[in-house]
């Protein structure tokens, strides 16, 4: 496990649970408040996952299928759980779930398949995203690393430039030639420079200034650039700094902060997934007792509350989840193995 890639977990989690914090105490207020900043961590989520896909894959021979079904294991039952909660509350007062208005595909909820309505979980617009390049890394596993990695960033840049050249009117064919595909290809860039001799702690200090001041520079001024360019460029250079920062991370990795962020990375993933629902029910608390009155107050709660729920998420639902799908699918083949010795 990488302390520093568990860390920028924590830091893209947090940026989204704030950024829906802060819109949500904008509701509660009537303000109409927003900050754009937080959906950033959206962002880096698709870098770390370009990265991470590369990282354990590197050295090892797996099958699409394997690797697919790793990623349906790891993703799909506590998402899927959460959606059942969110269709539950949808049955009983459709507007508990998107209050903010739209048509919400619930057979589209399960599978993931992007067709301009919306999700349950509204959240899981990003994980349609994840497998579309979970599908195309799986193409690239009959290749050696570098074939792979070459095969990877052609498809994704194709898909980009030919979306960009028909501009297509179809909802499903804009989503799945999205410029954002691109960060899955920033993620591998990283990994690409993590192996080089360029990863030096010089270089590392000047991508992390270099990317911090165009991060904030960027969306500090209001400048309406394409949020690939905005937010995907700087925090791959943040994440590469971070990342090749791993050796002096671990010096101190018994300290509170480390400790803490690595805890919040870990429950990144239940995080992300959750907090809509404890934004929601904090909503009702927070206007009950009159603190939407009090920006920074509501805010911070809003976020505290989120932050303690997806961390209860994590350690209650999630890991005694893939714990329970691993054993029965375990005894699955078990049971099944005899059989096909048999025939």
């Amino acid at each position: 496990m990488l302390l520093s890639v568990q860390i920028l977990r924590a830091i893209a989690a947090v940026l989204v649970v704030v950024c829906h914090a802060v819109h949500k105490q904008g509701q509660l207020s009537g303000s109409g408040s927003v900050w754009e900043l937080g959906g950033s961590g959206v962002d880096l989520f698709f870098i770390i996952s370009g990265f991470i896909m590369c990282h354990v894959t590197a050295g090892r021979r797996t099958t699409a299928g394997e690797f697919l079904s790793a990623r349906v294991l790891r993703i799909v039952p506590l998402y899927w759980a959460l959606t059942l909660v969110a269709l539950a509350a949808y049955a009983v007062n459709p507007a508990l779930v998107n209050s903010s208005g739209g048509v919400t595909d619930v057979f589209g909820s399960f599978v993931l398949f992007p067709t301009g309505a919306k999700f349950l979980i509204q959240t899981g617009w990003t994980l349609s995203y994840e497998f579309w390049f979970y599908i195309v890394f799986a193409a690239s596993l009959r290749f050696a690393l570098r074939g792979r990695l070459i095969f990877i960033s052609a498809a994704m840049f194709g898909l980009v430039v030919s979306g960009m050249v028909a501009n297509p009117t179809d909802f499903t064919v804009r989503f799945l030639t999205d410029p954002l595909l691109l960060e899955f290809v920033m993620g591998i860039g990283a990994y690409l420079y993590l192996r080089s001799t360029a990863c030096r702690p010089l270089c590392n200090l000047l991508l992390l200034t270099v990317g911090l001041v165009a991060l904030v520079g960027l969306t500090g001024f209001g400048l309406r650039v394409n949020r690939v360019l905005a937010y995907g460029i700087p925090f791959m250079q943040i994440f590469c700094a971070v990342a090749g920062s791993e050796h002096a991370i671990r010096t101190i990795s018994r300290s509170a902060i480390v400790r803490a962020s690595c805890a919040l990375g870990d429950a990144s993933y239940s995080l992300y997934l959750s907090h809509p629902f404890a934004l929601a029910a904090a909503g009702f608390v927070i206007r009950h007792f009159g603190i939407q009155r009090y920006t920074v107050m509501s805010i911070a709660l809003l976020c505290l509350i989120a932050l303690i729920v997806g961390y209860a998420c994590y350690s209650l639902v999630e890991v005694n989840l893939n714990r329970y799908v691993k054993a029965a699918l375990q005894r699955l083949r078990r049971v099944a193995q005899p059989a096909d010795q048999h025939f």
